[in-house]
């Protein structure tokens, strides 16, 4: 190892260790965060902490009970449940459904949303010993299944009042957790899925699979967005046991290069696409090392993580979106717990 590497890995580590301490210091409960900031008085969670252009979504509440369930809060875990089942679950003589927002007029779900529903709840009820968590992640699963299950693969949504469900797959959707454990799935179809994303000509994925007319599709043709790109790349690692050979060196080149990534980038240039850099992209590219074993990048990545808004000492909760602020806190706590089963 050169001098320079060395002395790079030392900083590294140094300026974690002296984040740590200081945000340990100022340290605030994330649940008090969302209790005053983002919370409404049904337990709801807002997307922003604004009162207006609120809404309140599946998402939210699947990534909340992720991590409280990490951090082992049950209570709040319980309570989030009680939410989900008073907001969001409907209940057909032809299946259990979760709306992916509490609108009256909405008769559509979204799997990513039941896919992570669906996990926490059976991991929640084995932890806490409810079994009625466990019974409800296996309607909704059964519902899955039984309204979503194409050519093998769940497409993203069904409609139960037009019982019309959608004709593609987008791969940031996909979760190994639940698709692996489906009786009624073959993994191996998700392996192919992934593996025909890729291009050996451009470190991007393809986002979009339709099954009907199987075929890839690109959600924006001149540009990628990060967040999707770190979701599939994890489960291209999950499915493949193999990092994404393109993604994984343009992503370990731009950040030896830069030190930052942005939101966005533009497919034939490879630039950013977009000003801005987001909390979410560094907290999924720093799950995305660490599921990769990649110690170096992990750690730089988690450096980073702690110079996010939310970190500030005042932060402005009105301009920080909660998937930003709770992506951010759950890869804050996964490194914390150093649990490699997360």
């Amino acid at each position: 190892m050169s001098k320079k590497r060395f002395f790079m890995i030392l900083l590294v580590i140094l300026l974690i260790t002296i984040l740590t301490l200081l945000f340990s210091y100022n340290k605030r409960e994330v649940q008090e965060v969302i209790e005053n900031n983002y919370k409404n008085d049904d337990n709801l969670i807002k997307n922003y902490a604004k009162n207006n252009q609120i809404e309140y979504l599946s998402e939210s509440t699947g990534q909340y009970l992720y991590y409280l369930l990490l951090v082992k809060d049950e209570k709040e875990f319980k309570q989030q449940v009680d939410s989900l089942k008073n907001n969001f679950i409907v209940k057909r003589s032809d299946g259990t459904y979760i709306k992916w927002t509490t609108s009256d007029q909405t008769t559509t779900n979204a799997s990513v949303d039941d896919f992570r529903i669906i996990e926490v709840l059976r991991k929640g009820g084995k932890y806490f010993q409810e079994p009625d968590y466990v019974i409800l992640a296996n309607e909704l699963e059964e519902t899955l299944n039984s309204k979503q299950l194409t050519d093998g693969l769940i497409v993203d949504f069904y409609d139960w009042e037009l019982q019309k469900k959608a004709t593609t797959v987008h791969l940031s959707y996909i979760n190994d957790q639940i698709i692996k454990g489906n009786a009624r799935v073959d993994p191996a179809d998700y392996q192919k899925l992934l593996a025909g994303s890729t291009n050996s000509q451009n470190p991007f994925f393809k986002e979009i699979y339709t099954v009907d007319k199987h075929s890839y599709l690109s959600a924006d043709k001149n540009t990628v967005n990060m967040i999707d790109q770190f979701m599939i790349a994890i489960q291209y690692l999950k499915f493949m046991n193999q990092v994404p050979p393109e993604f994984d060196q343009w992503v370990k080149q731009e950040w030896d290069t830069n030190g930052k990534l942005f939101g966005g980038y533009v497919k034939s240039t490879r630039t950013p696409a977009v000003p801005y850099e987001s909390s979410a992209v560094y907290a999924l590219a720093y799950l995305y090392f660490k599921q990769a074993n990649e110690e170096k990048y992990a750690d730089e990545l988690y450096a980073m993580i702690l110079t996010q808004p939310s970190f500030d000492k005042n932060p402005d909760y009105s301009k920080i979106h909660f998937f930003d602020y709770i992506w951010i806190e759950t890869a804050n706590a996964i490194y914390k717990t150093r649990d490699k089963t997360q």
